[in-house]
């Protein structure tokens, strides 16, 4: 699996286990239907239909595609 070069803030979310400042991620307030994806190796993580509102400042789910993370 090839893996797609990642940006700085990318890199500190994703390898780093980092976060966005909050309420600042274009995702956070973002509902349309479609399916959530790794940034990095492009697996299927999140359907939209799992979304909701949390007001915490981040996108959250609360239900990930079987087997997606860990």
């Amino acid at each position: 699996m090839k893996k797609r070069k990642l940006t700085v803030l990318e890199k500190r979310v994703i390898i780093e286990k980092g976060t966005e400042p909050l309420f600042s991620g274009k995702y956070e307030n973002f509902f349309e239907e479609g399916i959530y994806v790794c940034r990095q190796c492009g697996e299927l993580l999140y359907r939209s239909k799992s979304k909701f509102k949390s007001g915490c400042g981040w996108p959250s789910f609360n239900d990930e595609i079987p087997g997606a993370v860990t």
